[in-house]
């Protein structure tokens, strides 16, 4: 596998397909699973967080590529244009919890909030 792309609708019933094809990556490239369920959490906080900013995300892609031993998961949320009523989640507190699950994670965000989530784990552990 080169790069895994996957686009589903904003919603969060769709972070269980997200969920499934991350535990195929894992299974693709012998990750235990141990390692695999810290991911799949770190999937769902990352979905929670990026549907839960100032504006209502239109849809969430995941992009996995395995690099130099490391899988690198990136989740994104494509903007909508109608604002939230809800206030947006805490994203400090989500890298702390996306940060116990896997090696690294960084944020990317702007005006409006977070935007992509991204995150790194050995492959082979």
């Amino acid at each position: 596998m080169k790069i895994l792309e996957m686009t589903v609708p904003a919603r969060e019933e769709f972070s269980l397909p997200l969920r499934m094809a991350m535990a195929g990556v894992c299974a693709l490239h012998d990750v235990p699973v141990d390692v695999m369920e810290d991911l799949r959490s770190a999937v769902d906080e990352s979905c929670d967080l990026l549907l839960h900013q100032d504006f209502q995300a239109h849809c969430l892609s995941l992009t996995c590529e395995m690099t130099d031993g490391s899988l690198q998961v990136a989740i994104s949320a494509s903007k909508g244009c109608s604002l939230q009523a809800e206030n947006p989640a805490d994203a400090d507190m989500a890298k702390l919890i996306i940060g116990s699950l896997v090696r690294k994670v960084d944020l990317e965000q702007d005006e409006n909030g977070v935007h992509t989530v991204r995150m790194i784990l050995p492959g082979r552990v």
